[in-house]
């Protein structure tokens, strides 16, 4: 079946993206479940996670969203094929969605690694006067090289997932003619006002009181977010 705006998109396709946006459901209601967990019994503050509790909560709403796309561009006929502009768009709303979830898996993690090496390198010193002198530069060292690979490896995630994603899914949809620009007003319609949400629950979270950030600033840095990640 043929469209005026280009080929349509087989079913299977679709039921892809779907089945991903469910399994992103998933892993959402399974990290807000544990971290919900964790401060009922006083391990964590809430304002602990707040910037991950923001991610999720778009990514939840980014996820419902990427479903009525997709289930909104099927034909109701016998072959169910997908319409060009629904499922485009659905499929930018499914990278975006899985971005927030990524976004708040890495920070959440990367912060608590980072918490657990600092408390046990005290420890680690100690051990190793016993059996070999440590400066403080290597021991500095033991920390952070495994910090800095995970930092790398999910910076690349995000990007990947964040600009390259959407990006090829435009570049490749089957919608013809000079209308495209319409995907990327869609993509920066929903990250502008996410990212100035971030930029707030990190000013809250992080800058204290009596210090003076510019919330512009931190909303420049959500494009670049991974630099955030490792306060």
């Amino acid at each position: 079946m043929a469209s005026n705006t280009g080929t349509e998109i087989a079913l299977n396709v679709t039921r892809t993206r779907v089945t991903v946006l469910v399994f992103n459901l998933t892993i959402i209601s399974l990290m807000l479940s544990m971290m919900v967990a964790r401060g009922e019994t006083g391990e964590h503050q809430g304002t602990a996670h707040l910037t991950s509790y923001a991610a999720l909560f778009v990514g939840f709403c980014l996820t419902l969203v990427g479903i009525f796309w997709l289930l909104f561009s099927q034909n109701l006929d016998a072959q169910g094929l997908s319409r060009p502009w629904p499922f485009t768009l659905g499929s930018i709303t499914t990278y975006l969605a899985l971005s927030q979830t990524v976004t708040a898996f890495m920070h959440e993690y990367l912060v608590g690694f980072e918490s657990v090496v600092e408390a046990v390198r005290p420890g680690v010193a100690q051990r190793a006067q016993g059996v070999v002198q440590l400066s403080a530069l290597e021991l500095d060292a033991l920390g952070h090289a495994p910090l800095l690979v995970l930092f790398i490896m999910g910076g690349a995630i995000w990007v990947l997932i964040t600009y390259i994603a959407p990006l090829s899914t435009g570049l490749r949809s089957p919608v013809r003619g000079g209308r495209r620009w319409v995907f990327a007003a869609y993509y920066f319609a929903f990250q502008v006002p996410i990212y100035w949400v971030y930029a707030s629950a990190w000013h809250l979270q992080y800058v204290p009181a009596d210090q003076t950030t510019s919330i512009l600033s931190l909303f420049g840095l959500q494009f670049v977010q991974p630099v955030l990640w490792l306060r």
